[in-house]
Formats: structure tokens, C-alpha cells, sequence
């Protein structure tokens, strides 16, 4: 008989407070269920106009992200692996990176302050849980 291969949780980070705490939240999920993570860093490109994205990162500052990230992940599960990836949108290649591990779990962090609906809930949380074709969890 054929081993089920086990689900997939992503979680979506960049290196914020709001994002550990996503990570935290990812890894316990994955544990309690047996499921593969995904950490997945989404490089904003630059924009149309052709000025680059002031939140853009270097390699290094990718890297440290990473590593950050893949150690908090590690202390609460052990199948975890780091997924890099660029976009305009943050949210669109989130979800795609989801579809493209096969995910059926996204795990987001939010934490932003700017106007009422996104001091609730983060701008990229937001349109994870509007776009997103599988279960979000949006970690605080």
C-alpha cells in the first residue's frame, strides 16, 4: 500500500515580528498534523514605474530572514524546508507558491497599523484570506 503523502502548510514571512509569530503558529499546525512547512519569502519586484521596491531585500538580508525563520520553524517541527520567490504582488505570489508546493493550508502574519481595516487585519493578510483558494490562518 502506498504511503499518503502528507499535506502542506505554507507560511508566508518577511522577517517581522507579526511573521514570527506566523512561523510559530505554522510549525505547531504542521506538528499537530503531520504536515510538511513551507516557509515562503516573497521578494517584492520592483514596480511598473521602474523604481525599485523599497521593500525589496538583499541576498543577505533574504538569507538572514531564512535562517531566522527555518531555526524558530525547527523548534516546534522538523519537516520544514525555505521557499523564495519574487513578485509585484505579495499576496498573488504567496498564493502561488501555495499552489505550487500543493499547499492546502496558508499561515500569514499580520501586525500593520495603517487605517482602521488593516489595524484589524494587515493589508497582505487581507487579500491572502480574500484570493486564496485553501484554508488561511492569519496569525496576530
Amino acid at each position: 500500500m502506498a504511503e499518503q503523502e502528507k499535506s502542506v502548510i505554507v507560511c508566508g514571512i518577511d522577517g517581522s515580528a507579526h511573521a514570527e509569530t506566523a512561523v510559530r503558529q505554522a510549525a505547531r499546525l504542521a506538528r499537530a498534523n503531520d504536515a510538511k512547512l513551507a516557509l515562503v519569502a516573497v521578494n517584492p519586484l520592483s514596480s511598473a514605474s521602474g523604481h525599485p521596491d523599497i521593500r525589496a531585500w538583499k541576498a543577505e538580508e533574504q538569507d538572514a530572514i531564512l535562517m531566522r525563520a527555518m531555526a524558530e520553524a525547527r523548534r516546534h517541527c522538523k519537516a520544514v524546508e525555505a521557499v523564495t520567490t519574487e513578485g509585484h504582488d505579495v499576496a498573488d505570489a504567496l498564493i502561488a507558491a501555495a499552489g505550487a508546493l500543493g499547499a492546502d493550508h496558508i499561515v500569514v502574519g499580520t501586525g500593520d497599523r495603517k487605517g482602521l481595516v488593516n489595524w484589524l487585519m494587515g493589508s497582505t493578510a487581507k487579500a491572502v484570506a480574500a484570493r486564496a483558494p485553501v484554508s488561511v490562518t492569519i496569525a496576530r
